[in-house]
């Protein structure tokens, strides 16, 4: 199963940074409860989303030739729990880009309160084609890039 966590981008620097949206679907929330624990978003998805807007900004820096695979996380917090309808505003900025990896750090909030801070990530660049179709990804990219209304609608 592959789940798409990036629910739209508002902005982005290429090579640099990326800010996004991603609203937790009753669905995905569940996926925690069904072990026993209260009903919130796993952290495991939490952080996912972080890595998917870190592979947007790669794809979106190279002209969609690269995208990035994630090969090392040096430390990751969680701070607040993530539930159903939260909206989760994510923003990546990438500290060291080079040709073949990319280093980058990310936070996420919901309604003001920090729920993740991610930091050391590092990515290898790799050849888009590889993995997808480089026009699919820019086809979903003009689906899902919204500067105007900050990822509403």
């Amino acid at each position: 199963m592959r789940f798409r966590m990036v629910d739209r981008i508002v902005a982005f620097e290429a090579g640099r940074s990326i800010r996004a949206v991603k609203t937790v679907s009753f669905e995905e929330y569940r996926l925690k409860a069904a072990f026993g624990d209260p009903p919130y978003l796993p952290e495991s998805l939490v952080l996912e989303t972080v890595f998917q807007a870190a592979l947007w900004l790669v794809m979106i820096s190279s002209e969609f030739t690269q995208m990035g695979l994630v090969v090392g996380v040096e430390e990751v917090r969680f701070v607040n729990p993530v539930g159903p309808g939260d909206r989760l505003s994510l923003e990546v900025e990438a500290g060291c880009y080079r040709v073949d990896s990319v280093r980058f750090d990310g936070r996420v909030q919901a309604d003001g309160k920090i729920v993740a801070d991610v930091r050391g990530c590092l990515a290898d660049v790799v050849q888009l084609a590889e993995y997808c179709k480089p026009d699919d990804m820019k086809v979903l990219f003009s689906e899902i890039y919204n500067p105007d209304n900050g990822g509403v609608g």
